[in-house]
């Protein structure tokens, strides 16, 4: 019988990861203690990602027999593959962190818990199962170290970088679905989930909102954290101040 979603291999899996997840923060937390080291780890982490990826596409080529079926054409294909590259190369909480990061987190996160893809052979370990579960899991811990790490910090003020790089998603999709005759790419035809309302619009406007939900907590829990760091340097200040005047 073939893996289902929420089926034994696939909760399995599920747990699996848990544990590797909080096992991956607890050491950049607790065990790396210098920004060089955090920063190498994250680094080898985005490697790990991008080779994921390719070896992902590279299957999804040989099964459909195209070479142009190498060329990310999903969501999640397209973040997992273009995040390493900003990891490596661009700055830290550069504007395009606050567009490929949503994607991949929110593509990745929908992924692991509802993989569509993982009943398309006997065994989770089938290549091109696991391959795609291996790269959507660590795209999701790849957002969340950079976001422990400052390499990502949501933000209001930059609300508008991800339906601008939406914009640019779209853009790519009809372009490699014209040019390189990819008709699932970005799911412009078709919904995301066979038979919902799941289509590409309703997704991206989904997750628009979804992003500026983010980025108002976050922005409220700095703002609490810097209020509550000035309330008690005050404090300690009031208090030198009385024990200095008696």
């Amino acid at each position: 019988m073939n893996p289902k979603i929420f089926g034994w291999q696939h909760l399995l899996y599920e747990l699996f990861f848990i544990i590797f997840y909080i096992s991956i923060i607890i050491i950049f937390v607790k065990l790396l203690k210098t920004e060089k080291a955090k920063n190498i780890f994250l680094k080898a982490i985005a490697g790990v990602l991008l080779a994921l990826v390719l070896w992902n596409r590279i299957l999804v080529a040989l099964r459909d027999s195209d070479p142009f079926a190498f060329i990310p054409s999903t969501f999640c294909g397209l973040s997992s593959f273009i995040l390493p590259f900003g990891i490596f190369f661009a700055k830290k909480d550069c504007y395009f962190f606050h567009f490929v990061c949503y994607l991949a987190f929110i593509g990745s996160l929908l992924n692991i818990i509802y993989p569509e893809f993982i009943g398309q052979a006997s065994s989770i370990f089938y290549p091109l199962t696991i391959s795609g579960l291996l790269h959507h899991s660590i795209a999701f811990i790849t957002v969340i170290l950079m976001v422990i790490s400052n390499w990502f910090v949501p933000t209001i003020k930059k609300w508008y970088c991800f339906p601008l790089g939406m914009c640019c998603v779209m853009t790519y999709g009809l372009f490699v679905k014209e040019v390189f005759n990819l008709p699932y790419a970005m799911n412009i035809d078709s919904p995301l989930i066979e038979g919902t309302i799941f289509t590409w619009w309703f997704v991206g406007l989904l997750s628009v909102i979804f992003s500026i939900i983010v980025m108002i907590i976050f922005d409220y829990f700095r703002d609490w954290r810097y209020k509550l760091k000035s309330y008690k340097e005050n404090k300690r200040s009031r208090s030198r101040s009385n024990n200095n005047d008696r």
